[in-house]
């Protein structure tokens, strides 16, 4: 082994594999229409299952959601 690439090894060794990408805090188009009709209570409970669980993989949609809501208490 090069002494380059075992001072790169020992370098990466030290880090775990806790860093993954973040994906856009803004919703799909298919996921926006689920969550507008969620919002709007017409949305199916399997189909509510599915978006919570993207909500929960994606916790910055909740803001998406909360400001979806809110509009159409505006309204």
């Amino acid at each position: 082994m090069s002494e380059r690439f075992r001072i790169l090894w020992k370098f990466l060794e030290r880090f775990d594999y806790e860093v993954e990408g973040r994906e856009s805090s803004e919703p799909t188009t298919e996921a926006k229409l689920k969550l507008e009709r969620l919002a709007r209570g017409n949305l199916p409970e399997k189909e509510q299952e599915q978006i919570f669980a993207l909500l929960d993989r994606n916790p910055a949609w909740v803001d998406w959601l909360a400001r979806e809501v809110k509009a159409l208490r505006q309204a």
